[in-house]
């Protein structure tokens, strides 16, 4: 038996997959991944940098340090993503309503 809840059709009863949130979901390990790999090699720039400065040439230590500089906007970028936004997923099918020309709501008869 069929019923339609939504303008979805379910069969049986299967529960059926919603596309917006697959795609935060994707969004969501895709931005955590990237944000792993950002941290791991500024990581790995902060103990080069401490491990060996004297075995390291001058021009080497040179670019390490402007690769560190690099990297300290995109770890405020990345802390600000992770501990200021809100990360609620956001499911709106109704489109925003239409502008008038004076700037107010255009409101449809049904």
């Amino acid at each position: 038996m069929e019923e339609i809840h939504e303008k979805k059709t379910v069969r049986n009863g299967a529960k059926q997959n919603d596309p917006n949130v697959a795609m935060q979901k994707l969004r969501f390990w895709a931005r955590f991944l990237i944000s792993l790999l950002a941290f791991s090699l500024f990581g790995w720039l902060v103990i080069t940098m401490i491990n060996k400065p004297d075995e390291l040439a001058q021009s080497s230590k040179d670019l390490i340090n402007l690769a560190f500089g690099a990297f300290l906007p995109i770890i405020g970028m990345l802390g600000k993503h992770w501990f200021e936004t809100d990360h609620e997923p956001i499911i709106n099918s109704d489109p925003p309503p239409k502008k008038g020309s004076d700037g107010s709501d255009i409101v449809e008869p049904s």
